[in-house]
């Protein structure tokens, strides 16, 4: 459904006026755009929905900085665009982490990767017990993050979140432990 300029403006009036569902209603004909936008500057299909739905809750809770002049699917898509920047910038980073763990369990070679290994041992270690379980489960053992939702009785955005923090200290713990530079 297509929100008519008229009908745009009355909804944002109202949603500013604390409705959910007005602002709900005026959001969903550009959530097509935004997830366009996002995976082109994502590059990544997950990482675009979580995108979108980041900017969705960034433009409800900014909802009354929206001049009313201003082109509210315009002012989403630069919403958007911050996120997906910053999203695609940690990606990057994140993808160390993702080698590091890939390789250090991979390689044929009996000693290759030992000090890696060791590291990611210990490193794993000073995750709490979900957390450790979230990664473990994932990544060596191979479970799709929706089993591990089912597993753990949790939502599939709360093990992402989970799972996003703990790559984040596994690559901070790593980069201490074996003096890698991973950039800003």
């Amino acid at each position: 459904m297509r929100v008519a300029g008229s009908d745009e403006t009355d909804l944002l009036a109202k949603a500013k006026a604390g409705s959910a569902e007005a602002f709900a209603e005026v959001l969903e004909p550009h959530l097509p755009m935004l997830y366009a936008y996002s995976r082109a500057l994502c590059g990544n299909h997950h990482t675009a929905e979580d995108v979108v739905q980041q900017s969705a809750l960034v433009a409800y809770r900014r909802l009354n900085c929206l001049f009313p002049e201003a082109d509210f699917a315009a002012w989403l898509r630069a919403i958007a665009r911050r996120l997906a920047l910053a999203a695609r910038r940690l990606d990057a980073k994140l993808t160390l982490i993702e080698a590091a763990i890939e390789g250090a369990y991979n390689d044929p070679e009996p000693n290759a990767g030992a000090a890696e290994r060791e590291a990611l041992a210990e490193c794993l270690k000073t995750l709490d017990g979900r957390a450790e379980q979230i990664v473990r489960g994932h990544y060596f053992q191979g479970a799709p993050l929706t089993e591990l939702v089912a597993t753990l009785d949790v939502k599939l955005n709360t093990v992402k979140s989970i799972l996003f923090r703990a790559r984040q200290a596994l690559r901070e713990c790593l980069r201490r432990r074996l003096g890698w530079e991973v950039g800003p």
